[in-house]
């Protein structure tokens, strides 16, 4: 299967250490495209966290997360390096030989923006909000802040909007009086003149919103590699939520992700001020619990699902 965009990182860690590229071990990585969400893995390459555990980590985008995770079981990629919880959630389900072995997004950053008149969510009485689809998994962030501002579902509209950028599209063209996007698209509205109604992690901290997800046979022939992925996305996700490192990972962004210095900034902000990067490797069963749960509740998720499915024996570190 064809792969849309690649872009070689892990060489660039092992030239700053002074190291030669063919004593890394490859790992092929895939995740969908994007820029904020990828930071740690930006990060790990220019600081040499990656190189300083002997790996090439390959990165290549998809266009989605069903196509990540679809190339990911297919072996075009060994790791998927952040892939939504969801999209692991449905193709583990569906029999797909993947597992979740760490959270690298401990809440979902979705904003909700909305039509200048607007102060409040509870303003959204009434009104139309562009969300993801029918059984997508923002229509459960929408509705625990909806609901946390007194709105019964009866009190608004839903309307299905796709992709982040397609929500925003419909704000901006009218049909929609509020949406639901993602960084940097929420920074972009408010230059436009939309005003932030809220943001999901406020009112949801128990639905991790990305993964790190492996191909099971490629983790079982290579648990220890594995682990020393995991272990330099550990050290990178602690340099980057140092602040003191706040000048040199927005640069980091700017060049490896072609962000505007602008919401690069923006984006550094508010991902620390939510707890965006999960700092451990450490997995929550509770939190894997809760997302079985909610994918169920949609109807993406069978009654057999359980949480041991969806991690990886020996690589996986699972704590309650």
């Amino acid at each position: 299967m064809k792969i849309p965009r690649r872009a070689v990182l892990g060489l660039i860690g092992t030239a700053l250490l002074g190291r030669p590229a063919r004593a890394a071990d490859k790992i092929v990585g895939g995740t969908l495209g994007g820029q904020a969400p990828l930071w740690p893995f930006y990060v790990a390459a220019r600081k040499g966290f990656f190189a300083g555990e002997d790996l090439d980590v390959e990165i290549n985008f998809a266009q989605s997360g069903p196509a990540v995770a679809q190339q990911l079981t297919g072996g075009a990629f060994d790791v998927a390096l952040s892939l939504g919880n969801d999209n692991a959630i449905h193709a583990i389900d569906k029999g797909a030989p993947l597992a979740i072995v760490r959270i690298i997004g401990n809440t979902a950053p979705y904003a909700l923006i909305g039509k200048p008149e607007l102060k409040t969510i509870a303003d959204l009485k009434g009104k139309t909000i562009s969300v993801g689809q029918a059984n997508d998994i923002t229509t459960v962030y929408f509705e625990r802040m909806a609901a946390a501002n007194g709105l019964q579902r009866a009190d608004y509209d839903e309307l299905v909007g796709g992709v982040a950028a397609a929500r925003l599209a419909a704000l901006k063209a009218g049909v929609a009086d509020a949406a639901f996007v993602l960084p940097p698209l929420n920074f972009q509205a408010n230059a436009a003149g939309y005003v932030t109604l809220g943001y999901s992690a406020d009112y949801v901290k128990d639905l991790p919103f990305t993964g790190m997800v492996v191909r099971k046979s490629w983790a079982a022939a290579n648990a220890p590699l594995a682990k020393r992925l995991l272990a330099a996305t550990d050290k990178s996700i602690a340099w980057l939520a140092d602040e003191t490192h706040r000048d040199e990972a927005i640069d980091v962004l700017v060049s490896a992700a072609r962000a505007r210095q602008e919401d690069a900034e923006a984006s550094y902000d508010l991902l620390r001020r939510i707890g965006y990067f999960e700092p451990s490797s450490k997995v929550s069963r509770g939190k894997l619990q809760n997302l079985i749960d909610a994918q169920r509740a949609l109807g993406n998720a069978d009654a057999s699902l359980t949480v041991d499915r969806l991690v990886m024996p020996g690589v996986t570190e699972l704590t309650d």
